[in-house]
């Protein structure tokens, strides 16, 4: 226990690393503060959902089953998203040829390493559970077990998900050769996730046809019988469900029992098999390609300083697997998925409807071409800036960032190209939507073009402004590629404040008046063109400043 606890003190401080570590604290309350305004806007956005959705569910005695649906989706996208963390922290960390050389048993290692991804999936399930709570509170009618089931609940939703992606992980890297090499597992197994996630998508939809009569009969049954339903992948989510909202002790007991039984399981698997699956795991492949004396002269010909470090820029992104699956690959593959899911639900969105007549309708709405600006505006902020390339762009430099202070460039130079990169990902981003959604709703070309050409714009305001908070307080210290995207704060914060303008921006526009929409739109557009120049000057003068002081 005592090795146990000490080597999770250790990971903990590590992991952990919120700024360089010379932050001065009231700079570290700040920045958590500034984290916490960004999330109010999606915090209070799902209260307002629950709070709205649960006396009807409540009426038919089915409350508890909004509670289970919550908790089915935190442990949904916990499971999904550990299964990139947990190789990364169990198998490709560059502190595990240390622990394995340490007088430590696989067990002390899995548990210290397993409590690490517990507490870093806190943020998430505090962030869907605790709206949750505040909209059942605020509706009445529970037990006096609330609040102390809720809190243990909070605790242990993140272990059954984790052990599950856990045990995936230990199994494909003690059996199956492929996956021992680092870059191959992150993206083989980042392509195969999400294409699993897509036929997930298809079978849920398939068979929803089918269930709809049990579903029908489930929800006359009252007795929250709908909680039978989350039991498929994740069983305790009906325990907790009923033991804090019916204040059942017994299921809470039984969900408790789970989680132990789960957390038993992967410690007896990682006795036996973690060992044999760690070695040699962080060891990568390096190509070892001849170049000719031809090849060689074209490769050395002198180019555009600019076009040199983008060309850089997107090599590293996408020849490092950790940035090319955090960067890169949702940008491709966003707009499959939006297709896809317009392709399992095609028959119901068009069913008895003449689509084209009915956006001939919406197009003659008054001030269409002003919602459509507006949403061109969020668009831009949300899918510009979702490729987190400018927010991380020198976190991902990390200790090798002193190679910048050599380089016959200008700082401002340097920086402009890293923004630029992000700012071309996020422009493909949006027109790749732009294209489906031309697919899907044929509106005239003139709106998509409109969409483009504004989206574009903030795309490039949300650029500087991710590029900014990178600058001012980079993650320059990590020992994996991953941590300077995943778990960098300044990236997240940026993240924040983008969704907290997109839902600024839609939520401004459907409470402005018919005759205010054009001239509002005309001001709107006009203000980001000047915004969009200032940050261009704004990026290049705060880079001087920033670079030099590192």
């Amino acid at each position: 226990m005592r090795k146990y606890l000490s080597l999770t003190k250790v990971l903990l401080k590590s992991g952990f690393q919120v700024t360089d570590g010379k932050s001065k604290k009231w700079f570290k309350v700040f920045l958590y503060l500034l984290l916490a305004v960004c999330c109010l806007p999606m915090l209070f956005l799902l209260y307002f959902g629950i709070d709205s959705i649960l006396p009807i569910y409540a009426h038919i005695n089915q409350s508890a089953a909004v509670l289970g649906s919550m908790l089915f989706l935190t442990c949904m996208i916990i499971f999904f998203f550990s299964l990139f963390l947990i190789p990364s922290i169990f198998y490709f960390s560059s502190d595990l040829e240390i622990l394995l050389a340490l007088p430590l048993k696989s067990m002390h290692i899995i548990a210290a390493k397993f409590t690490v991804c517990v507490i870093y999936e806190y943020l998430f399930s505090f962030s869907v559970l605790i709206p949750t709570y505040a909209a059942y509170l605020h509706y009445g009618e529970i037990p006096v077990t609330f609040i102390p089931f809720g809190i243990i609940t909070l605790l242990l939703i993140p272990v059954f998900p984790l052990v599950l992606s856990t045990i995936v992980t230990i199994l494909l890297m003690r059996f199956v050769p492929l996956f021992k090499n680092r870059d191959r597992f992150n993206i083989i197994s980042s392509i195969l996730l999400i294409f699993l996630g897509i036929a997930y998508s298809f079978f849920m939809n398939s068979q929803g046809a089918q269930d709809e009569t049990e579903i029908l009969m489930t929800l006359i049954t009252g007795d929250n019988s709908l909680l039978q339903f989350f039991m498929k992948l994740f069983p305790m989510i009906p325990f907790f469900a009923r033991a804090i909202i019916e204040g059942s002790i017994l299921d809470m007991l039984e969900a408790i029992g789970i989680c132990a039984i789960a957390l038993g399981t992967l410690l007896t698997l990682a006795r036996l098999l973690y060992f044999k699956g760690a070695i040699g795991s962080s060891e990568s492949n390096a190509s070892h390609k001849k170049m000719s004396a031809k090849q060689l002269q074209k490769s050395s010909r002198q180019r555009s300083k600019t076009g040199s470090y983008l060309k850089k820029e997107f090599k590293l992104l996408f020849r490092t697997p950790a940035y090319f699956t955090n960067c890169i690959l949702m940008v491709i593959l966003f707009p499959i998925l939006m297709l896809a899911i317009f392709l399992l639900n095609q028959g119901d969105l068009v069913e008895g409807v003449s689509l084209t007549s009915l956006l001939i309708e919406v197009e003659q709405i008054d001030g269409f071409v002003a919602y459509v600006v507006f949403i061109a505006m969020a668009a831009g902020f949300l899918f510009g800036t979702f490729n987190q390339i400018s927010a991380t762009a020198l976190s991902r430099e990390g200790k090798q960032y002193t190679v910048m202070k050599y380089l016959p460039m200008s700082y401002c130079d340097q920086i402009h190209a890293k923004m630029l990169c992000g700012v071309i990902a996020g422009i493909i981003s949006n027109i790749s939507i732009a294209l489906v959604l031309m697919l899907i709703l044929p509106f005239s070309l003139y709106y998509y073009a409109i969409y483009c050409v504004i989206s574009a714009i903030t795309t490039f305001i949300g650029n500087a402004y991710c590029i900014m908070i990178d600058l001012a307080k980079p993650k320059l210290i990590w020992e994996q590629e991953a941590v300077a995207v995943k778990q960098n704060l300044g990236s997240f914060i940026a993240m924040m404040i983008s969704m907290a303008l997109c839902i600024l921006i839609i939520f401004g526009c459907s409470m402005l008046s018919d005759d205010l929409l054009i001239p509002i739109m005309i001001i709107a557009v006009i203000g980001i063109i000047l915004v969009a120049v200032l940050a261009y000057v704004l990026v290049g003068k705060y880079a001087e400043h920033a670079m030099r002081k590192l």
